[in-house]
């Protein structure tokens, strides 16, 4: 429910709710390993989800999730995610839902951009933050603290992280010194093309898709009339089980740069 109170706002900038307005809403889930554990799975974010837009009479509408994705990434890099925006530029929702923030983004610049994209929308247009019980509030140039606020703690989170993670290579390090053995795995690959010792070489199924992208782009097609396109004929998408319009974007400003090099 939208906040109508005039009283100070959560550390995050989440507003209290009450029960004057229904909303219709997309949840939003995603983990950074295939299973999440505890708290953090999927199936128990969506359920914290559904359960505070009970508590506040909102109706659920559906339910995008990105499963062993990074928080970092960016929201073309995201299906769950895209789409999620997806549903509010179509109108088939006013609202996102996630159990914290941290599962919007966990990069700062990333979870403005997730909520300017949002919010960019329309006026009408709210995110919410179940664990918070309340409305991640937009920004207003009347009361800059609100974003200042929301960025800060943002920071102090993506700082946190930094640490863990300086902690966890430094004992990387150590082990590889000893002679233990690290993991690993390969780089995330680019679409239409497979890293072979180094070097990308064209594959030429995606290579194929590419170029009925810049066809299309070319014939005066918007990128989500390609991305409707490329779904309904069957074309495999990088991730996911459909194309989105981010995701042809991004594929065809890369290719036409690669291009024009």
């Amino acid at each position: 429910m939208r906040d109508q109170s005039d009283g100070p706002s959560g550390a995050l900038g989440v507003s209290e709710t009450n029960t004057s307005d229904t909303r219709h809403l997309i949840i939003y889930c995603r983990t950074s390993t295939h299973n999440g554990a505890g708290s953090d799975s999927l199936s128990a974010q969506e359920e914290a989800c559904r359960a505070w837009a009970a508590a506040n009479e909102h109706e659920i509408v559906g339910v995008h999730r990105d499963q062993a994705l990074s928080g970092g990434l960016g929201i073309e890099d995201r299906p769950g995610l895209a789409a999620s925006i997806v549903a509010l530029e179509q109108s088939a929702a006013d609202g996102i839902v996630v159990h914290r923030i941290d599962r919007l983004a966990r990069e700062l610049h990333v979870q403005e951009v997730a909520l300017a994209h949002a919010w960019g929308v329309g006026g009408h247009v709210a995110v919410f933050e179940a664990a918070e019980g309340g409305e991640i509030r937009r920004d207003d140039p009347n009361d800059p603290h609100r974003r200042f606020l929301r960025q800060v703690m943002g920071a102090a989170a993506e700082l946190e992280r930094g640490l863990i993670k300086a902690r966890l290579h430094g004992g990387r390090r150590r082990k590889a010194a000893a002679g233990g053995f690290i993991g690993g795995r390969p780089l995330h690959p680019k679409y239409g093309y497979l890293l072979v010792e180094g070097v990308y070489e064209a594959v030429g199924e995606e290579q194929a898709v590419i170029g009925r992208i810049m066809a299309l782009r070319e014939s005066g097609q918007t990128w989500a009339t390609i991305a409707e396109t490329l779904t309904a004929e069957g074309a495999v998408p990088p991730s996911g089980a459909a194309w989105y319009p981010m995701t042809t974007r991004r594929i065809g400003r890369r290719e036409a740069e690669r291009t024009h090099d």
